[in-house]
């Protein structure tokens, strides 16, 4: 399967992965075909992609670091978490730390050298959707850091919460626009909000509460809300920013479509040394599937494949399916691995027009 745009040229395409909603309801399964009616409704959801199934490919599943259960379950309660928050009411920690065990067994228990997250959001789940992926990289990175599994709970933790105080700017959070300049800087203060929500909390570590108020400082003291520099920003800190900065690229709003994972990533490297820890920065490019299995790619002889997994040569040389011959017309699928004078051109959101044609002809035939 590969992600598609919701307009019309999703309807008649086939789901490849259910559609939940931030309560873990499921909005249509994973088989759907896609009416007109259904891609309108999932537009006024919020949602400007899906999943669907790579006809020249079906056997290609989405790669996400969790299973779908863990995943549902863990929005759910950082929805559950936020709104409680909102009315001034206990924070769930043991429910709280329950998923953020699981999590972490999930995580440690695959063997990949790179790995995939999912993206797919509605406006409406960003900030929930958000928050479980930014545990999962932090906590990816507190492997690669060697924590101890206390510390890495308390940073999972830390990081499933890292924008609790977003419940005092709702309205904002769901703006369908950017924001103004007066509003970003009401918005600034979730961090400190956050960070008082947390700080006195029974069962929250005060390293973890840090992470909510200090997860948009820069090392050259661009950030907010206090401008800290260098060392001053805590270790936990400098680790969320890096996960926080990357899924905020590469997940959809409603006005701004989603960065793909090589971009995003280069924007994260260009940015190492100066406002991102570079040292994190470098070793989460190296766990990080840049083409995630489903993407489609051009090859540079102009061949086109579909990236079929990674391989233990690092994220940039997934193994691929090659579809096409150099002049793009149907050939006997080939696997091969990206390496030596085989490398990839670009990526691309669906299959060229002449590719679809010929899709669609064997289709009906």
């Amino acid at each position: 399967m590969h992600v598609v745009i919701l307009d019309e040229q999703a309807v008649g395409r086939h789901l490849g992965r259910s559609i939940r909603d931030g309560r873990g309801h499921v909005l249509l399964r994973a088989g759907t075909r896609l009416t007109p009616t259904f891609v309108t409704a999932l537009r006024e959801r919020g949602y400007r992609t899906v999943y669907a199934v790579n006809e020249l490919a079906p056997d290609i599943a989405v790669d996400d670091a969790l299973r779908e259960e863990t995943r549902a379950r863990a929005t759910q309660l950082v929805r559950a978490t936020l709104e409680a928050a909102a009315g001034a009411g206990r924070l769930e920690v043991a429910a709280l730390r329950k998923v953020v065990d699981q999590i972490l067994t999930e995580l440690q228990g695959r063997s990949d050298t790179a790995f995939s997250v999912a993206t797919l959001r509605s406006v409406d789940e960003y900030t929930f959707v958000h928050s479980v992926n930014v545990c999962l990289y932090s906590a990816m990175l507190g492997t690669a850091l060697a924590y101890d599994h206390a510390t890495m709970r308390n940073l999972a933790l830390g990081a499933l919460l890292h924008d609790i105080g977003k419940v005092n700017y709702a309205d904002l959070v769901r703006r369908s626009g950017p924001l103004t300049p007066e509003e970003f800087a009401a918005m600034q203060q979730h961090t400190a909000d956050g960070y008082e929500m947390l700080r006195t909390h029974e069962g929250i570590d005060l390293l973890s509460a840090h992470m909510a108020y200090q997860h948009h400082e820069r090392l050259d003291g661009s950030g907010y809300p206090r401008g800290l520099k260098d060392k001053q920003i805590l270790p936990f800190a400098r680790i969320a920013a890096v996960a926080d900065v990357y899924d905020a690229m590469t997940g959809d709003r409603p006005y701004k479509a989603a960065m793909p994972p090589h971009e995003a990533m280069a924007v994260a490297l260009e940015q190492a040394g100066s406002k991102l820890d570079a040292y994190l920065v470098r070793q989460f490019a190296q766990r990080i599937a840049v083409y995630p299995a489903g993407t489609i790619v051009t090859l540079n002889d102009r061949r086109i494949a579909v990236v079929t997994g990674q391989t233990d040569l690092g994220p940039t040389c997934p193994r691929i399916r090659i579809l096409t011959d150099e002049a793009q017309r149907l050939a006997p699928p080939t696997e091969a691995t990206i390496g030596g004078k085989l490398a990839i051109h670009g990526v691309l959101k669906d299959y060229p027009a002449a590719v679809r044609r010929q899709v669609a002809s064997r289709t009906a035939g």
